[in-house]
């Protein structure tokens, strides 16, 4: 038989809640186990976050942008050529508004929130692009030309997208410096990591700590804010290079990550490249040295 839908049953609604709070229960229960093995305690991630950021309302203690963030730079940068089409769309076919409008309610309502980032509203880009897809639809019947059209509108925009992407790839340089911060010393030895602020916010992530299990803790991986003759004490430090001229007594550079810092132009192919900066020193305490020597010899 066809599913019930509100139309044809009283208990449509009691019929669709059932299963999907069965499965939303199964499913909240191996999710929660799994973070709470992984964060070593009781934890349902996504709920501390929900609370942190509704009921308490300190999502903007990470920042802030205007009102119409999402539609003047978050939507641009996003859709690119796809988004002048989703206009295009709902302004010339009333069909489409089942589609965008919930979009741009979504969009609307999470403008009021003084903390904004991409993440945040990617749901809405599929309804829009629906609209953009009309648009394409539209043009590429209408001839040789337009379809012409289309297809450098669709290399263009996935030229931008390569591009975008390789910025992407340089602008967490905390992952492999974190990785790299691993080969250091064996896990098996006694270490202390110190992972400064900027690299625990681009690229760190507990699912990067090798060298850490439930049943083994001889790694100590630390990011809360000490001063300086605290994290002296440490063996390796992620540091940005301002933060590291100060432990350069204590600790040696033993390698540098480079991150994100524009775009540069060249007469030469492929003429549009990334520039990167320094952004992050690994450092080693000169003690730990002296310590593999005496134990190598």
């Amino acid at each position: 038989p066809p599913p019930p839908t509100f139309a044809t049953s009283n208990n449509a609604l009691f019929q669709i809640l059932t299963p999907g709070l069965q499965t939303a229960a199964m499913i909240l229960i191996v999710c929660c186990s799994i973070d709470s093995y992984l964060w070593r305690y009781t934890v349902w991630p996504e709920a501390v976050v929900l609370y942190y950021n509704t009921w308490l309302n300190k999502s903007s203690d990470w920042g802030t942008q205007p009102l119409l963030w999402y539609f003047y730079s978050a939507l641009p940068r996003a859709m690119l050529l796809a988004l002048p089409l989703s206009v295009a769309g709902f302004l010339t076919e009333r069909r489409v508004l089942n589609f965008v409008t919930p979009a741009l309610i979504f969009l609307g309502l999470y403008s009021l929130l003084p903390h904004k980032e991409l993440r945040f509203i990617l749901y809405a880009v599929p309804l829009l692009n629906v609209s953009a897809a009309y648009i394409l639809s539209k043009l590429w019947r209408s001839g040789t030309l337009a379809k012409l059209a289309v297809m450098g509108a669709f290399i263009g925009h996935m030229l931008c997208c390569s591009l975008f992407l390789s910025a992407s790839y340089h602008n967490y340089p905390g992952g492999p410096a974190f990785s790299a911060l691993h080969d250091q010393t064996p896990c098996s030895q006694n270490t202390t990591v110190y992972i400064g602020n900027y690299a625990a916010q681009n690229g760190v992530s507990r699912f990067g700590e090798r060298c850490e299990s439930l049943f083994d803790r001889r790694w100590n991986y630390v990011k809360t804010e000490l001063d300086v003759e605290n994290v002296r004490k440490f063996d390796l430090l992620l540091l940005e290079p301002k933060e590291a001229e100060r432990y350069k007594i204590t600790h040696s550079v033993v390698d540098k990550f480079h991150a994100y810092a524009g775009l540069k132009f060249s007469k030469d192919p492929p003429f549009v490249m990334t520039k990167k900066r320094e952004a992050i020193y690994l450092m080693k305490s000169k003690t730990v040295k002296k310590k593999l020597m005496v134990k190598n010899s």
